[in-house]
């Protein structure tokens, strides 16, 4: 449910960029956009509606461990919670019991709380697409010999970026 959700929520922003640029839209204004379509209207609901409740959850337990989990539902009287990894996961199975409770007072149908490992994608690596005209590369060169003798750390940081940008 939650992978179809985010599966039309992205068709509906992809067409939204696409309206964007060509000009028809001012802006992403997603309830404008769900009066005109009752699918995404009662997406957009349950999705506030689970910000909503992670916000109350994420009031019970600790603070530090906020960042480390979200929710995801409540299938079937269990509340499902993701954490980013297992120190978290443990930290929580740790103390769910002791908050259970807490979290019931909360959502009228809770009776019992997993937790489950959804690691967070290892940030992508960063590439440097940049490139520069030969042009651009012999006015840095240009004025890196230039400013050799009053600026010489600006020099040597241009004349670099000449030599890892050269053909």
């Amino acid at each position: 449910m939650l992978f179809e959700i985010k599966a039309v929520l992205l068709y509906f922003n992809c067409n939204c960029l696409v309206n964007l640029l060509k000009g028809r839209l001012k802006y992403m204004d997603l309830a404008q956009l769900g009066k005109r379509d009752r699918l995404l209207a009662g997406l957009l609901q349950q999705s506030q509606q689970w910000r909503k409740l992670d916000a109350k959850i994420k009031t019970v337990l600790p603070v530090n461990l906020h960042p480390h989990f979200q929710t995801a539902c409540v299938e079937d009287g269990r509340l499902v919670l993701l954490a980013a990894n297992n120190m978290a996961a443990s930290r929580l199975k740790m103390i769910l019991p002791a908050m259970l409770p807490k979290l019931q007072a909360l959502h009228d149908g809770i009776r019992e709380v997993a937790v489950r490992v959804v690691p967070k994608p290892p940030p992508q690596p960063k590439t440097n697409s940049l490139q520069l005209s030969e042009a651009a590369l012999d006015s840095f060169d240009a004025a890196a010999a230039k400013l050799e003798g009053r600026h010489p750390e600006l020099a040597a940081a241009l004349a670099e970026l000449v030599r890892k940008h050269s053909r």
